[in-house]
């Protein structure tokens, strides 16, 4: 069972379109009941228009504006007032005196009109002087009624008002009818917004799910996870770069088990690896074996931590030299220890040993006391368990290639760089020396002193 997420981009954004559904949806009903409960009570206002119009013209034809408010006129216009299917009526003068109050077709004692009733008479009155009004009318849809207030003339200049009530006939069929309306449009509105929610949950949230979710094996170590979305889009399009991602982090993992965790470059497998490939392609290497001279001894004195600074500092001092513009095609590794593997194009490991050699020199001096690197030595305790004194730390460089001897595997060259780098190290300071015997691969074959090109020291000062 899945458990819902409050902080969830999914949840947020549902609620909030929930929200906006439900809002939409009843400012849209809302807007439509109104306009169509406007639309009942204006039919309503229309006809009612129509009796009161007649039943002025009846009430004028009685009274002829001569006649005096009489019980034979007052009969009359109540008749009148029946045929017309007025059943609430009551006649007022100007000042609000009921000559006659009939509720529904009965006939009810009232003398006087009250406030709401008087307000209306005296509007009633103004209308038709001012605007000639035939009559003024309030509509009442609680109740579901009309008033209507009609002026009329009696006794050649007295003003009375015929107020009547009407029902506004037929309202509830109307309103049941406005209700389903209204529930119909809602039930739209609301499918509407229920269809574009599953579009953009398709289209969005799904597919950043699929994401999260994917993201979260990688970070667990899951580097085959795959998100199958294919689609032109921009969602398409980091989904593809997603999937290439993992390919490429699983590529990373794979070649960096054999990683060395203190300088974080390529170890043993990758080394080896990499320079059996370049046999393979037949490509024209030279590979560089490099170690610090006199190591053990400053670690000694100076410990493991500055020890490791060392190290980390020759890395640095490789892989700046890697960057200069006159080498190309560079590979760093590190066996472990003190020792480094160099992997470059034949045509520039010159150029590349002799920059790395005095690239170092010129640094060393820094893991050093003033005192020590003034003196250039150090005191520390050999083998024997004997005080002796140490020049400070040097590199060497063991060089092998396969342009003059064809190696099969990295294996030989290994055999062959080991025996070089003894008589390198046999050399006082920083140098370099490359294997230049030809034929048949014999690391046994005594070492001739030409096949050093040239020795650097940190005498030699560049």
């Amino acid at each position: 069972m899945r458990v819902i997420n409050p902080q969830s981009i999914v949840f947020k954004t549902a609620v909030i379109y929930v929200f906006f559904t439900i809002l939409n949806v009843s400012i849209f009903v809302l807007m439509v009941f109104e306009n169509q409960l406007d639309l009942i009570a204006e039919n309503a206002i229309l006809t009612s228009q129509h009796t009161a119009s007649s039943f002025k013209y009846r009430i004028d034809n009685i009274i002829a504006a001569k006649e005096d408010m009489t019980s034979v006129n007052i009969n009359k216009i109540i008749k009148e007032s029946s045929e017309l299917d007025i059943s609430t009526m009551t006649l007022f003068s100007e000042s609000g005196k009921a000559f006659v109050n009939v509720v529904r077709s009965k006939l009810v004692e009232k003398e006087t009109a009250d406030a709401d009733e008087l307000k209306m008479i005296n509007m009633a009155i103004t209308k038709q002087g001012f605007e000639d009004k035939l009559f003024y009318h309030h509509v009442n849809r609680r109740d579901k009624v009309i008033s209507l207030f009609i002026p009329f003339t009696y006794s050649d200049d007295k003003l009375g008002v015929a107020a009547i009530r009407l029902e506004m006939k037929d309202i509830d069929r109307q309103m049941g009818y406005l209700y389903r309306q209204c529930l119909l449009i809602g039930l739209l509105v609301t499918i509407l917004h229920i269809v574009f929610a599953l579009l953009f949950s398709k289209m969005i949230l799904i597919p950043l799910r699929k994401l999260n979710e994917a993201t979260d094996l990688i970070s667990k170590g899951n580097l085959e996870t795959r998100v199958q979305i294919v689609r032109d889009d921009e969602i398409g399009q980091l989904a593809t770069s997603f999937n290439e991602m993992g390919v490429a982090l699983q590529r990373m993992r794979d070649e960096a088990k054999g990683a060395n965790p203190l300088t974080g470059l390529p170890g043993n497998i990758t080394i080896a690896k990499y320079i059996d490939d370049c046999l393979a392609a037949n490509q024209l290497i030279a590979v560089l074996y490099s170690d610090l001279d006199n190591f053990k001894a400053y670690n000694d004195k100076y410990g493991f931590t500055r020890g490791d600074d060392a190290i980390l500092y020759t890395r640095d001092c490789l892989t700046a030299t890697a960057k200069r513009k006159d080498v190309a095609n560079v590979f760093i590794g590190h066996e472990g220890g003190d020792d480094f593997v160099v992997v470059i194009d034949f045509d520039y490991w010159e150029i590349f040993a002799k920059s790395f050699v005095s690239t170092f020199d010129r640094g060393v001096y820094q893991f050093y006391t003033s005192v020590d690197a003034r003196n250039g030595f150090i005191e520390s305790i050999n083998r024997k368990g004997e005080r002796q004194r140490f020049p400070l730390i040097s590199v060497s460089v063991a060089v092998v290639s396969n342009k003059t001897r064809p190696f099969r595997r990295h294996a030989e060259i290994i055999a062959v760089a080991a025996e070089v780098k003894k008589y390198v190290k046999s050399i006082d300071g920083s140098c370099y020396a490359i294997d230049r015997r030809t034929g048949p691969i014999s690391p046994t074959q005594r070492i001739d002193p030409s096949m050093i090109p040239r020795l650097p020291t940190s005498a030699d000062g560049a």
